[in-house]
């Protein structure tokens, strides 16, 4: 039936799949077309476009219907808790540093700046990698290609935020030492957290999780974990 072809569409994302008789001769093909229109005839005075079309490939079809709310809270809230167990870890990981952070005050001022341009970094990753999702299979070689990709844009990008930062740092603190451990780790930092922004919404889309939902709390959490480490580590190595 349309509704057995459509459940194929969604649980193993074919863009198309054989028809075969009884005795397993090739009759016909179905293709992804069959499932947009069947989705545009139930949707009164809808218009999707056909990137919509992919986009809800990439869902379980119990996700695509109307849900309850202790429903959704059961779906969404278990990924919740990576940012609850990050910001943990972040602050159990600063009290380790805490000698530094008080022999260096600028350190700490800076510190919400750092954290907020990683995890804008990684969104912007994590935001792009979920769009090419939509039509990409994702296999060692696109990841590879991707990966090393993303790379230079991060290190471009840390280069040139690490560097306005620092130049502000030392305007402001005529401190060259501070200077270059915020502009330094800015730029080392970034790097991970494209890394990090690629990688987690392709893991989840190859183990057909919902990317969407689950990659944003994940990805934010170890970005944060990840900046602090190096950011407070490169601050203890130079500034002690």
């Amino acid at each position: 039936t349309v509704l057995d072809a459509c459940e194929f569409f969604v649980l193993y994302k074919f863009f198309a799949f054989p028809v075969v008789d009884a005795e397993r001769r090739i009759v016909g093909v179905v293709d992804v077309n069959l499932f947009a229109e069947e989705l545009l005839s139930s949707r009164d005075n809808a218009e999707i476009e056909k990137d919509e079309v992919f986009e809800v490939v990439g869902f379980h079809l119990s996700q695509v219907r109307d849900a309850s709310p202790w429903r959704v809270f059961r779906y969404r809230f278990p990924w919740l808790l990576a940012t609850v167990a990050g910001g943990t870890a972040c602050a159990i990981l600063a009290g380790l540093f805490e000698a530094t952070l008080a022999s260096s005050l600028v350190i700490a001022f800076f510190l919400t700046l750092v954290l907020g341009l990683n995890e804008s970094v990684s969104m912007q990753s994590m935001a792009l990698t979920i769009q090419a999702l939509r039509s990409t299979r994702v296999t060692a070689r696109w990841f590879g290609r991707a990966l090393r990709r993303e790379m230079i844009n991060a290190a471009l990008l840390g280069l040139g935020c690490g560097t306005t930062v620092g130049a502000v740092v030392f305007l402001w603190q005529r401190h060259l030492a501070a200077a270059t451990t915020i502009g330094g780790s800015i730029a080392v930092s970034m790097v991970a957290s494209a890394c990090f922004g690629l990688a987690i919404p392709s893991l989840l889309h190859w183990r057909k999780l919902d990317p969407k939902i689950a990659a944003g709390p994940i990805t934010l959490a170890l970005t944060d974990l990840a900046t602090l480490a190096f950011y407070l580590s490169i601050a203890t190595l130079i500034l002690r």
